[in-house]
């Protein structure tokens, strides 16, 4: 039962994340726990601080699995978000009535054998849907958000103990109706597309699935209901967008499950008590007095953006010349990212927005390890080169979503990168191509990916595309290399795929270490 976070999902970006901080979940199933006998497990009421636009609200919430006695059955996720008063009069200045919306979460898995230190890996659940829901004129306001999950454990035997972890809530509600417009019915809103180009065009009868507007994190709160309000909600699409992380120091268990050899899945006993309380389980937050984690040098908080994260990327891109694939092993990234909100381009209210600033770090380095690869040059000579790439400039992660289904999204990564070869060998002999061995031009890399199920920079996942690997210069003490170099290795075209791990959270300390992800080929 383990969806893993590179699977897919839309968790955090929302600051992220979702992406969370990122955010972010696979598309969602959005349907009710299925028909067949289930066993309820249910978290503690926990705290989560949430970052929005507005600042950081608190929430209130419960998250219950219905896990099926038939292990082929999908099982049932509920969470319960209770927004207080204060943001229901937020939710209210903005125009909003009644908001509807999405939900990304993930679960944190870990063997129950683990040692204290070991934080267990990110679960992401498919996005989870929150129905049409009214506000109320006074007071607090509980959001039931539901879905369905094949797997919450990774894969191995084991008993794991499965945790609630961060989530991303995006909230919308259809736009006020504008006085000054002339009156008369307002174009009714055609449902979203399947994603493309974001011109939510299309003819998919389940486009709109039922579901409401879903709320983003540009309206202005602390505005009266007059002239304030109707010009914010001019300027800003009717949404709100909360990144949220569960508080410290709670304990966030949910339930324990044993997977036996042949992958069947048990759920263990319930873990609460009389009166709902926990029967002495340990709890997941972070003491306060706690030994610091320890995260790599490279991880920094390069920007002043809502999330500070750093994670593995690694991956391959070929050298169509060689019929090769040149490694380039995992190093660290960083990500900063804003909170995630409307896009604000001309594209229905629908659509959310994020730009994630990156920076890969090696010693200290705006570089990825340099790497030593092998290769057989015409097919038969062997030769072995070390390769580095170094960032130059900006790098971003733009990501696009759907906050209505079908939830479609998109990301890009931009990236401009020196290349530099070194130490080459040819048929065991040393070719001294000197220190300054490198492209005539840096290379320009935009790798794509379908948001959630490929990639979020959250919970990583894998980007590919192509890039032209311009000739060569500066090769060759004593003598012109640069020719060779460029025969064996520039080339238009050629395929790069890339593959993030999931984050660790710098500033909170969250689920760090940062773990090496399986580069994908």
């Amino acid at each position: 039962m383990g969806r893993k976070a590179s699977r897919g999902g839309r968790i955090a970006a929302l600051g992220v994340a979702v992406l969370v901080g990122g955010l972010w979940a696979p598309a969602a199933s959005g349907g009710q726990p299925g028909d067949g006998a289930t066993s309820e497990r249910e978290s503690r009421e926990l705290l989560y601080h949430c970052d929005t636009e507005a600042g950081q609200r608190d929430v209130r919430v419960r998250v219950t699995l219905a896990l099926p006695e038939a292990t082929a059955e999908p099982i049932g996720v509920t969470v319960r978000t209770t927004l207080d008063s204060e943001v229901v009069d937020e939710l209210a200045a903005g125009g909003a009535t009644e908001v509807t919306g999405v939900l990304s979460a993930t679960l944190r898995a870990q063997r129950t054998a683990a040692s204290d230190d070991e934080t267990g890996e990110p679960v992401l659940l498919p996005d989870l849907t929150v129905p049409t829901t009214p506000l109320p004129a006074d007071g607090p306001v509980t959001l039931v958000a539901t879905g369905e999950a094949d797997e919450i454990t990774p894969e191995g035997a084991g008993e794991f103990r499965v945790s609630a972890d961060r989530f991303n809530l995006l909230l919308g509600w259809p736009p006020p109706e504008d006085p000054d417009d002339g009156g008369g019915d307002p174009d009714p809103v055609e449902p979203p597309g399947d994603g493309d180009e974001g011109d939510g065009d299309g003819d998919d009868e389940e486009g709109g699935g039922g579901v409401d507007p879903v709320p983003d994190a540009t309206t202005l709160p602390g505005t009266d209901g007059g002239g304030a309000a109707a010009q914010a909600r001019r300027q800003a699409p009717p949404a709100r967008g909360f990144d949220c992380v569960p508080a410290p120091d709670q304990d966030t268990v949910i339930t324990t499950l044993t997977v036996a050899d042949d992958g069947t899945t048990h759920p263990g006993d319930d873990p609460r008590g009389p009166g709902n309380e926990r029967s002495g389980e340990p709890g997941t937050g972070r003491s306060t007095d706690a030994e610091p984690v320890d995260i790599p040098d490279d991880c920094v908080d390069f920007a002043d953006l809502n999330n500070a994260w750093c994670a593995y990327l690694g991956g391959y891109t070929n050298l169509d010349r060689m019929n090769a694939a040149a490694l380039v092993e995992p190093g660290i990234v960083n990500l900063a990212l804003p909170v995630i909100a409307p896009c604000n381009d001309g594209s229905e209210w629908f659509w959310f927005c994020q730009t994630a600033l990156a920076e890969v770090r090696h010693d200290g380095k705006k570089q990825l390890p340099p790497t030593r690869n092998a290769f057989h040059a015409f097919d038969f000579m062997p030769n072995e080169a070390t390769l580095e790439l170094t960032q130059i400039g900006d790098m971003t992660i733009d990501v696009r979503s759907q906050v209505i289904a079908p939830y479609d999204g998109s990301v890009v990564a931009h990236a401009t990168l020196g290349v530099r070869v070194y130490d080459v060998t040819v048929n065991g002999v040393v070719l001294d191509v000197g220190d300054d061995c490198r492209t005539e031009e840096p290379i320009t890399v935009a790798l794509t990916a379908d948001y959630p199920g490929d990639y979020t920079p959250a919970a990583g996942g894998f980007l590919d595309g192509y890039t032209d690997i311009p000739p060569f210069t500066g090769c060759g003490v004593g003598e012109d290399l640069d020719p060779l170099l460029t025969g064996l290795i520039s080339g238009k075209d050629n395929y790069v795929k890339m593959t993030q791990g999931a984050i660790c959270d710098i500033r909170t300390e969250r689920t760090c270490p940062p773990a090496p992800p399986e580069l994908q080929r």
